[in-house]
């Protein structure tokens, strides 16, 4: 009569763990925006949401919300383009990509911007990071 239980309790438990091991992969962004309903935006329409929303926190002229338009235009394209091309790459040369492409838009953004304005974006930039780095340290 023992016997046949300590099985039992040893299959329970040996299930229990082989299931706890078993890895869940995270849907990826296209993936999750059709379970919400939500369709892709275009680099076009991700672009005037990006200048709009640096004209309203910065304060640009019309011309230099137009280039800053243009600029995102260009990276998010670049984006697109580079994300298709080093899916099958190692992390560490994405990542390498990325920060590329990264510090080429901020120079550009540089040369757009006065220096108030860059300075401004620059602690919005820094305080956004911050505020990731904490919602990061709450949820881990």
């Amino acid at each position: 009569m023992k016997n046949p239980l300590v099985l039992l309790a040893v299959f329970a438990f040996s299930v229990s763990v082989a299931s706890a091991q078993t890895a869940t992969t995270k849907p990826d962004r296209k993936a999750r925006m059709e379970q919400a309903g939500k369709t892709p935006k275009t680099p076009e329409q991700r672009a005037d949401h990006a200048a709009q929303r640096l004209a309203k926190e910065l304060g640009l002229s019309a011309a230099q919300t137009a280039q800053v338009r243009e600029l995102h235009i260009v990276r998010y394209k670049e984006m697109e383009a580079k994300r298709a091309q080093l899916a099958t790459t190692d992390k560490t040369q994405r990542h390498q990509a990325m920060k590329a492409g990264k510090e080429r838009y901020e120079a550009q953004l540089k040369q757009i911007l006065s220096a108030e304005q860059y300075t401004k974006y620059a602690q919005l930039r820094a305080e956004k990071a911050e505020k990731h780095k904490g919602h990061r340290k709450a949820k881990g």
